[in-house]
């Protein structure tokens, strides 16, 4: 059987976006240090630092496919551009990654990733005084093993698949939304037990130059939850309206002073709430204010149809005696807090029918039944505490000395985390659900997602500071010039950048011929990231 002569032809290979992330990577330093800690057994053409890198180029590629499909998704990209020597798609197979994985897990996935954001915050010197907790969690598929600290549970999913076993992912963030620590926890575990427990974690591993403020979720502001993070913790969170006092407060004829920003005026107090004795400010917001305002009148448009109703409801029931009617009365009216009886009387009706006996009714008359007469108003008094309460909020913060104006700037930047766990369950970010076979891997996987996160959040931080440093901008989703574009929208401005290798039939050769399809705002962007990231483009 002969076979069919190859016809060499040209063909490109896929840089788009991959360049800026193993730009982002080699800056940081992170496949050196990973490779100083897990350092090769055996001689591979990949070490393990490679593998993380490989890892970080599939993650953050936004491939919209499972993260395990290594070797297909790096058949046409230049890999030896992006990893620095001679690298073939057939090297990055599962079997790598695995032991990749189980090398992380034995070092301790925790204490390696303390190691590399320890080294990238050195190089970028970003702040770590003011962080922020939150807790999420991801499908897992595949048996689970009992031999790791973190226990695969069917917890609460929050996507409604209660037949999934899944594992939490905690993060402490810095205000840039960079994660400073990351632990894996079993999903069936109490919040409110292991946010503590993560935040004295990481005091105890971490230096503090300054006072650390710690931006705390408002469900966590229960009971005696703010006596375990510690004396040395400044903690900055909303008082949530379950508490009755914040509820009194808001609604009191405060004396709010001006602030500089104009959109606020404030109030201070002190509160002992949970035995930690707290400063409480509220805040009174213009903007927030004219926005409830419109949506309290339509709510009480709603109400009073909705009381009327259930007014003519309550007179017609049929009660036994007078004391029920009565009765019922004072427990409908509770129901309606923002309403008073105008009045509320009762009368009696005659039902027995001809030639027919009843027996006679306790404390009643024989043949009668009792109905209310009732009408109802507004309470004027409670509409104006309501009203009182429209555009307010409630800060708390253990320290004492610290001023309003400065408090709810640091509040301002509470999303952060929330924006890095969106990240992490965006549909084109795929390895929310973990397909693997033990959980000594599921935390080793847990360190590389958070590691992803870090990588994206400090390259966007980058970004940002540096369009600002050289007074360029770029143009945001409708076209309009930004400075403060989003990673992920400035890497679509790569799509269709490849590697060209050309055929020449002279010499029978295919040759190099250079990058294509780089447009003004791709030199723009890799302008604004520097050297490092114009050499993967050059």
């Amino acid at each position: 059987m002969v076979s069919e002569e190859v016809i060499p032809e040209s063909f490109t290979k896929c840089l788009a976006r991959l360049g800026i992330i193993a730009a982002l990577v080699e800056g940081f330093g992170i496949v050196d240090l990973v490779n100083a800690r897990l350092p090769r057994l055996r001689h591979r053409t990949l070490t393990h630092g490679d593998v993380v890198l490989a890892l970080i180029l599939n993650g953050l590629g936004f491939t919209q496919r499972w993260l395990y499909l290594f070797s297909a998704w790096f058949e046409n990209k230049p890999l030896e551009r992006l990893f620095g020597k001679e690298v073939m798609a057939a090297d990055i197979t599962d079997d790598v990654i695995g032991r990749t994985l189980d090398a992380i897990e034995e070092y301790g996935p925790e204490r390696l990733y303390q190691e590399i954001i320890s080294q990238i915050f050195l190089v970028t010197r970003l702040g770590y005084h003011q962080v922020h907790l939150d807790i999420t969690s991801f499908n897992f598929y595949g048996a689970s093993d009992t031999t790791s600290t973190v226990h695969v549970a069917q917890g609460y999913p929050e996507d409604g698949r209660w037949g999934l076993n899944r594992s939490g992912l905690g993060l402490i963030v810095n205000q840039a939304g960079v994660p400073l620590f990351m632990r894996f926890l079993s999903d069936n575990g109490d919040d409110k037990v292991a946010l503590p427990e993560m935040l004295a974690r990481f005091r105890s591993r971490v230096e503090f130059p300054e006072p650390l403020y710690y931006i705390a979720d408002p469900a966590s502001y229960v009971g005696d939850s703010f006596k375990k993070i510690g004396e040395e913790t400044f903690f900055i969170t909303l008082v949530p309206g379950t508490t009755g006092e914040q509820q009194a407060l808001l609604r009191r004829d405060l004396p709010l002073a001006p602030m500089a920003d104009p959109r606020y005026s404030f109030f201070e107090t002190e509160s002992c709430y949970g035995g930690v004795h707290q400063k409480w400010v509220v805040y009174h917001s213009a903007a927030d204010h004219a926005k409830q305002e419109k949506a309290l009148e339509k709510r009480r448009s709603k109400e009073d149809e909705r009381v009327k109703k259930a007014l003519a409801h309550l007179n017609n029931r049929e009660f036994a005696c007078e004391a029920d009617a009565l009765a019922e009365a004072e427990r409908w009216i509770r129901t309606y807090p923002l309403y008073e009886f105008e009045s509320v009387s009762v009368i009696t009706r005659w039902q027995q029918a001809p030639g027919r006996r009843r027996r006679p009714e306790k404390d009643g008359v024989p043949g009668a039944v009792y109905l209310l007469a009732a009408s109802v108003r507004p309470d004027e008094a409670a509409r104006v505490a309501e009203r009182a309460a429209l555009g307010r909020f409630v800060l708390a913060t253990n320290d004492l000395d610290l001023a309003a104006e400065d408090l709810l700037a640091r509040y301002g930047n509470r999303g952060v985390v929330e924006h890095g766990f969106r990240f992490l369950n965006d549909s084109s970010f795929t390895i929310s659900d973990l397909f693997l076979e033990n959980n000594g891997r599921i935390e080793a996987l847990g360190m590389m997602m958070t590691l992803m996160l870090a990588v994206y959040s400090l390259g966007e931080y980058q970004l940002r500071k540096r369009l600002e440093h050289l007074g360029k901008t770029v143009p945001d989703r409708a076209g309009k010039p930004t400075a403060r574009p989003t990673l992920k929208w400035v890497m679509t401005f790569f799509d269709g950048v490849v590697e060209y290798h050309r055929y020449d039939p002279a010499t029978g050769t295919v040759q190099y011929e250079g990058i294509l399809n780089m447009s003004k705002r791709c030199w723009d962007v890799v302008e604004a990231f520097g050297p490092i990231c114009k050499k993967y483009y050059s």
